[in-house]
């Protein structure tokens, strides 16, 4: 028990106030610590309903039981990926984000994770000392894009290559082009939801031999009529040759033919020049940066080698 508020689990009931909290955090740029970003508790929801909050999340509440802030973590390999901390206005500067912090750190190292990272927006001068100052590290930048007026195709699909959406015949041969373009790769839904067209649209590309050599993820939120795109990947073999610009043409179609959003989102990282370029000329905007930072829980070989 620490003065003033207490630390304990997630359970099912703190769902909603956990909820309202980030939508409260991710409207100001300078008070949101960590992910998540969302604009209602509708988006909340479709992001975290279907987590293991129960085995991913702490909470903060105060002495009369309300819930003043929340921290998750997922574990990729040996990284455990922070959504938040988050803290209500009312309860900041009094210690809550720091045990907050304390507390998935030792989950984390109970469950043999070598490192944490969380990201901030640029703008938020604040949470990047609040991470500083817990022993954080900068180690990556990551740039978020948003189109809401459609442009024509750069160009069309180049010879000998091919369209489609995923098929069942192609999911294990999708998972090794994923995998080479983003280590760690995990599927973004249930293997049964791949193939359902209301919400999800993987569109990959085929090379003559009906090969996978590229991909490309379109997710549709109905609860807030967004669209999103997510890893864009294309083999090394097979890059410089437009099949990006195909794979982005054919999710952003999907999206607007299908549900029309106001809005399509995606992301990059700080280093992929020709990827940003190529999303400002389909008319994607740039909407704000991340900056990501990372703690070292765990000295290992495999720390080192990527320190």
């Amino acid at each position: 028990m620490t003065q003033g508020f207490r630390i304990r689990r997630y359970s099912d009931g703190d769902f909603d106030a956990i909820a309202h909290l980030a939508v409260e955090a991710s409207a100001s740029p300078h008070t949101a610590c960590g992910q998540p970003d969302v604009a209602s508790v509708n988006e909340f929801h479709a992001d975290y309903a279907h987590r293991p909050l129960y085995n991913e999340a702490w909470v903060a509440e105060d002495d009369a039981g309300h819930i003043i802030g929340f921290v998750a973590g997922q574990m990729r390999q040996k990284m455990v990926a922070l959504d938040g901390p988050i803290v209500g206005a009312a309860a900041r500067h009094q210690g809550v984000g720091r045990a907050l912090c304390q507390a998935i750190e030792q989950d984390a190292l109970g469950n043999g994770a070598e490192t944490l990272e969380c990201g901030v927006r640029s703008s938020n001068e604040a949470g990047a000392l609040f991470l500083e100052r817990l022993g954080y590290h900068a180690s990556r930048n990551i740039h978020c894009y948003e189109l809401s007026v459609r442009r024509e195709c750069l160009r069309p699909v180049p010879g000998g290559f091919r369209v489609v959406a995923l098929q069942p015949r192609y999911l294990l041969l999708f998972l090794m082009v994923m995998h080479e373009c983003f280590p760690g790769y995990r599927l973004p839904s249930s293997p049964q939801r791949l193939f359902e067209p209301d919400k999800m649209c993987i569109f990959l590309v085929l090379d003559e031999a009906e090969q996978p050599v590229a991909g490309v993820t379109a997710f549709y939120y109905p609860e807030d009529h967004l669209g999103y795109i997510y890893h864009l990947g294309v083999t090394a073999a097979h890059r410089r040759r437009g099949l990006g610009s195909a794979l982005l043409d054919a999710a952003v179609d999907w999206l607007m033919t299908s549900h029309q959003p106001p809005k399509i989102g995606l992301s990059t990282s700080q280093g992929e020049a020709e990827r940003r370029a190529l999303y400002e000329a389909l008319g994607f905007e740039h909407r704000y940066s991340l900056n990501y930072s990372c703690k070292v829980l765990l000295v290992t070989d495999n720390v080192r080698a990527h320190a």
